[in-house]
């Protein structure tokens, strides 16, 4: 997918809108997936389906409100378990919802099997896109969540690639 094709358009204005909308409403969130290794590496380095952010489970009213009032539609589907997904212009916005550990940090509460992604506070970088900051997860953050991939074929080349794309970014800076 070029740069300049519709889907990477729509994409990246998907993106924008979206940090905007959970900056303006004061919420905490952090990117994560592609769309966010694209911003620590500088380029589209692969076609993406969707956007990927973690937020507060705690908050999800308040940020179903700053969604809704910029212009995303709630798309729930039977396949939720710890987020759910929004769409605007025909691209979609995945969240994943996050909760406080039991011994502080955070955590995906994955039924079972819950996920911690940190002992601490959930660090973030901001990156910038046009005159849009937008808050990602840290780069060591993303190496170890890439650095570990998916089970399934399609999600697993899709980590691969990302975990290569992020080294190249780590030994550039």
């Amino acid at each position: 997918m070029a740069e300049g094709s519709a889907d990477y358009s729509r994409g990246l204005d998907g993106l924008r809108c979206a940090a905007l909308a959970l900056e303006d409403a004061g919420l905490d969130h952090w990117f994560f997936g592609g769309w966010a290794v694209d911003l620590w590496v500088g380029r589209l380095t692969r076609p993406h389906d969707d956007i990927d952010v973690l937020v507060w489970r705690r908050d999800a009213r308040r940020v179903d409100d700053a969604l809704e009032a910029a212009g995303w539609v709630h798309a729930p589907t039977p396949e939720d378990l710890v987020g759910t997904s929004y769409v605007r212009n025909e691209y979609e916005l995945q969240l994943t919802f996050v909760v406080p550990g039991e011994g502080g940090g955070v955590v995906v509460p994955v039924p079972d099997q819950p996920i911690a992604l940190s002992e601490g506070d959930l660090a973030f970088a901001l990156r910038d896109v046009g005159d849009v900051s937008i808050r990602v997860l840290t780069l060591e953050m993303m190496l170890a969540i890439k650095g570990s991939p998916r089970q399934d074929e399609v999600g697993g080349a899709k980590d691969r690639a990302d975990l290569a794309a992020l080294r190249s970014a780590l030994e550039s800076s």
